[in-house]
C-alpha cells in the first residue's frame, strides 16, 4: 500500500511538471523556458524537478510519450486493418508528420533529442519512444505475414524503422514549404523494406 501511494505521488509529480512545462513552452516557446521556470511554476524544488527530468528535452519526449501511449489501442487497431507492412509503415509516417506539421517547434526539440538517446552505446529500455509500441506491432505483422525478416535482433529492426521516421522528419525540416509528404513516406518506406539494392 505504501508503495502504491508512493508511486502514485511520483506519478502525479511527473504528470504535473509535463503539464506546467508544456504550458510555458506553448506560452514562451520551447527555447525560452527555463528548467528554473519550470520549477518554480510548479511550485517545485529545482532539485525535485532535476530528480524526474535531466533537461527540459526529456520532459518533452515523457510529454510525446504520453501522447503516444494515449492514441496506441486505437492506432494499432487502425495497423492491424490494413494489408500489408508498406501500407501500415506509409499510413503511422503519414499521420506523424501531420502531428510535426502542427507543431514543428516542439517536434524539431523531441527529434534532436531522441537521436542523441539513439546513438548512446549504453541502451536504456526504459528511453524507448513512444512510438515504439506501433513500431514493434508493424514489425511483428509483417514478420508473421513474411514481408520482414527474422533472423534479424528486434532492436535493429526498431531502430532502422526509428531512423525511418526520423529521416522523413529531416526531409520535412530541410525545406517545410517544398516538402512532399507523399514522395518522402514512400522512399523511406521502399528503403526500409527493399533496402539499398538498385
Amino acid at each position: 500500500m505504501t508503495q502504491n501511494r508512493t508511486e502514485r505521488k511520483k506519478d502525479e509529480t511527473r504528470q504535473k511538471i509535463v503539464t506546467v512545462a508544456l504550458g510555458l513552452f506553448k506560452e514562451h516557446g520551447f527555447d525560452a523556458v527555463t528548467m528554473e521556470q519550470i520549477a518554480a511554476e510548479a511550485d517545485f524544488a529545482k532539485g525535485t524537478l532535476y530528480n524526474y527530468f535531466p533537461v527540459k528535452e526529456a520532459i518533452l519526449d515523457e510529454y510525446i510519450r504520453q501522447s503516444f501511449s494515449r492514441q496506441a489501442g486505437e492506432r494499432i487497431a487502425r495497423i492491424r486493418a490494413l494489408k500489408d507492412t508498406p501500407e501500415r509503415m506509409s499510413a503511422i509516417l503519414t499521420e506523424l508528420i501531420e502531428g510535426i506539421r502542427r507543431q514543428p517547434e516542439l517536434f524539431e526539440k523531441y527529434f534532436s533529442y531522441r537521436i542523441r538517446q539513439m546513438v548512446t552505446l549504453k541502451q536504456d529500455e526504459s528511453q524507448a519512444s513512444g512510438f515504439n509500441t506501433l513500431e514493434t506491432e508493424i514489425i511483428r505483422l509483417g514478420q508473421e505475414n513474411g514481408e520482414i525478416r527474422r533472423d534479424l535482433p528486434a532492436s535493429l529492426l526498431l531502430a532502422l524503422f526509428e531512423f525511418t521516421f526520423i529521416e522523413v522528419a529531416q526531409l520535412y525540416y530541410s525545406n517545410p514549404a517544398a516538402f512532399d509528404a507523399g514522395t518522402a513516406v514512400a522512399q523511406c518506406v521502399d528503403l526500409f523494406m527493399n533496402g539499398a539494392r538498385k
